[in-house]
């Protein structure tokens, strides 16, 4: 395992037609997010650049793998404690870099997650309040893109989970009807309509997402 690479990221993503680029859509798209972590896919060196194609609900489910949550150690250690000397909290966070964040199997999301969120309090992932603070800065545009993919992705599944509602309730309204054979007729063919577009909406985001048909 790498050490302390997530101390110093590059500043901005990669051309979308880079070789890293591609790579990162590749290895973000492969597979469920515990292979991800178990590959090291989000603590080695080009961590970030993975990182930062994963959702936010993905990197905040990565958060279960933290060194923060599996060893708990003192919060108090991230954050520079009131009046402390700048002096004494750069060699306080020093020593928690090396400790905690240098051995945790998901630096990079943590870190892109507090980029994401605007966090710049205390260490996260490896990096400094200034770090932190500089990056969100000098990666505005690629995090506002981000967020707007985020946004995005959680409309796309309201749209699958209310498509799939819809064919319960049409499914339900069917059942009801078992006597009437107009109304029967007129239900079924709802069902195979709303069943089309819950198909359509859930192949869309399998495509989107980089699985096979068969995924």
């Amino acid at each position: 395992m790498n050490t302390m690479m997530a101390a110093h990221p590059p500043t901005s993503r990669p051309n979308p037609g880079s070789a890293e680029a591609s790579i990162a859509q590749f290895v973000a798209s492969t597979g469920p997010l515990d292979s991800l972590v178990a590959s090291g896919f989000l603590d080695r060196q080009d961590g970030h650049y993975v990182a930062q194609e994963l959702r936010t609900p993905q990197l905040r489910q990565a958060m279960k793998y933290s060194v923060c949550l599996t060893a708990e150690p003192d919060i108090g250690h991230f954050y520079q404690e009131d009046g402390e000397p700048d002096t004494d909290w750069r060699r306080r966070r020093a020593q928690t870099v090396r400790d905690h964040c240098s051995v945790c199997p998901v630096r990079a999301a943590c870190a892109e997650l507090a980029l994401r969120e605007g966090d710049t309090v205390g260490i996260r992932g490896g990096l400094s309040p200034e770090k932190l603070k500089r990056r969100l800065v000098m990666e505005r545009d690629r995090l506002d893109q981000a967020l707007a993919e985020d946004q995005h992705a959680a409309q796309q599944q309201q749209a699958r989970i209310a498509a799939a509602r819809e064919v319960q309730r049409l499914a339900g309204q069917y059942l009801g009807t078992s006597g009437k054979r107009e109304k029967r007729l007129e239900n079924m063919e709802n069902i195979r309509e709303a069943t089309r577009r819950r198909d359509e909406l859930v192949a869309a985001h399998r495509r989107s997402a980089g699985w096979t048909v068969a995924a």
